[in-house]
Order: C-alpha cells, then structure tokens, then sequence
C-alpha cells in the first residue's frame, strides 16, 4: 500500500500504472481524489464523417460539418425520415446548468417513442446529445434525428445547424465521435484509432479537441494519415486527463474533396470521491 498524502492506494485496485499516474496526477493538479474502480465505466466513442469538403475542419459525425454547441436545454425534438419508423429510440446526453467557468453537465438518458416523420417532443431537453441508437426489436428504415425544435420537410429539420445528432439511413446506432465528460467525473483518455475510406484516395488530418468550461476547443492529439498507408491507432502514455464538465470531439480536415474519415477515442471514467 503506498500515500499520495493521504490517499490510501491499495495495489489491486488500479494494475495499470499509467492509471494511477492519472488518478495521482489529478490529485495533484486539481485537488481532486478520484476512484477509476468506484466508477467501474469506461468510455468508447466512435464516429463516421460526412463527405468532407476541403480547407476547413469538420467533426467527425454523419451530420457533417460542426456542430453548434449550446448553452441552454434547446435539444428538444426527434423525428425519422420514414413514415414506418416507430421504435423507441434511447437518447443519451446533458443537461446544462450555470454559465462559463461555472457551467455543470449533467448527464441524462431518455427513451422516446418515434412516431414516423412527425415531431416528438422530448420529455426533457437537453444541451447535449452524445449517443443515440434504437432501442426496440424492429430495424429503423428512416434517418433518425434529434435537434432543437425547427422547421422540417419529410421527417428532417431543413435548418442543418438545429441538428445535434442522427442515426444515419440503415444504421441504427449514432456515429458522433464526440462526447460530453459530466459533473462530478474525470475522462482518463488512454488512445484513440482512425482510418479514411478506401472509396478514393485521400489525406486526412486529425485532431482530437477538448474544451474546458468557459473556454475554447484547443488541440490536444494530432496526426495525419493516408487511406494508403492503412489505419493508425494511439496508445496514450502517458494519460490525457480531461476535467469535468468539459466537451471532446475528433475533428478532420482533408484536401480531397468528399474524403470519409472514421475516428474513435476511449477511457477510463474516474469518479471524484473527495
């Protein structure tokens, strides 16, 4: 058994050094004693672009573009492209309180029942919408979207900038590579994998972005890569620690136009217990 102050350490709880750099690092640096075993959660996160235009950085998530990230609970409404689609859809993000520095991410998830190409109103809006997927026993045969309420033609808001996540046509799960790290929990990144479309060739740059509350978005992992030279993956060491209440996502910019990137991130949610 070692002390970081006085911060017990049994051996068994965390085998991975790295991890417990992490967890001694975050005591040091924000004051903060964290459990990685009492939060027993781990975080993957994996995203498809949209058709990438060039000279600009876009989110790796079908939407295409980037999102507009809100400071109220706006993200109130879901609908399908498809007049058939009525499955219950589970959607998982925040809720937003405070303003700034002072901002508090609160996670939240609800099941909403969809009822073709109209609106549903979701039970509670939200500021955040990080994963979607259906959640009944019959495939979705529709684009699935959740946004903030907006005019729509067939099911789809025609204001791309309300949309905050979709389901893509015959998927039925979201690809959004992006994520919300909550109040009360640190996000310990330990790698992160991605691969261009072999549909044509491209060069495409990546970069993983975290934003800390009241801040901006800053670059925190770049590389580029080709659709030549095959798949890269990144085994962090050592550890990114992403504080809470703070926003991550992979963005990419290319050269090629309508180049196809995917990205994934993932880690160890480090719960705060004193």
């Amino acid at each position: 058994m070692s002390r970081n102050g006085s911060w017990e350490r049994r051996n068994y709880e965390v085998p991975d050094a790295r991890l417990v750099q992490a967890e001694r690092q975050i005591f040091r640096v924000f004051g903060d004693k964290v459990s990685i075993e009492d939060a027993a959660e781990s975080v993957i996160k994996f995203g498809k672009s949209d058709t990438l235009s060039t000279g600009s950085l876009e989110t790796v998530w079908t939407v295409g573009g980037n999102e507009t990230y809100l400071t109220s609970n706006l993200i109130d409404t879901v609908s399908s492209s498809n007049t058939g689609d009525t499955q219950d859809i589970e959607l998982q993000g925040s809720i937003i309180s405070g303003s700034g520095v002072n901002t508090v991410l609160t996670p939240f998830s609800q099941t909403v029942t969809l009822d073709g190409q109209n609106k549903v109103p979701l039970a509670t809006p939200l500021a955040r919408a990080n994963r979607m997927y259906n959640d009944g026993s019959v495939e979705l045969l529709g684009r699935v979207l959740a946004y903030e309420d907006t005019a729509i033609t067939g099911g789809i808001p025609t204001d791309v900038s309300k949309i905050h996540i979709d389901i893509p046509v015959g998927l039925q799960q979201s690809f959004k590579c992006a994520t919300t790290i909550d109040d009360q929990t640190y996000l310990i990144y330990t790698g992160s994998f991605g691969s261009i479309s072999l549909r044509q060739s491209a060069v495409v740059d990546y970069y993983l972005e975290v934003r800390n509350p009241g801040g901006v978005f800053r670059q925190q992992t770049a590389i580029s890569s080709s659709s030549t030279s095959g798949p890269w993956q990144i085994n962090q060491d050592p550890c990114l620690i992403i504080p809470p209440n703070s926003d991550i996502r992979f963005r990419v910019e290319t050269g090629t136009n309508a180049a196809i990137a995917f990205a994934h991130f993932k880690g160890y949610v480090a719960k705060v217990i004193g």
